[in-house]
């Protein structure tokens, strides 16, 4: 499975192909067998909140 799809449920990134299910490809921890596509926005997102809280903290200290 390409790198840039995660699990819908759980996020995960590790997929196998599941024998009973006819090869069918499901999440190695929930079982799950939808997906999205990771966005890279989410990581920019995650930057400008750590920014925000580290320029926060820094306003209160002084």
């Amino acid at each position: 499975m390409s790198a840039n799809k995660v699990c819908f449920n759980c996020g995960s990134s590790s997929f196998v192909s599941d024998r009973s299910l006819g090869g069918k490809i499901v999440c190695s921890k929930c079982g799950s067998s939808s997906f999205k596509n990771r966005s890279s926005s989410f990581l920019k997102g995650k930057y400008f909140i750590f920014l925000a809280i580290g320029i926060a903290i820094f306003i209160i200290i002084l």
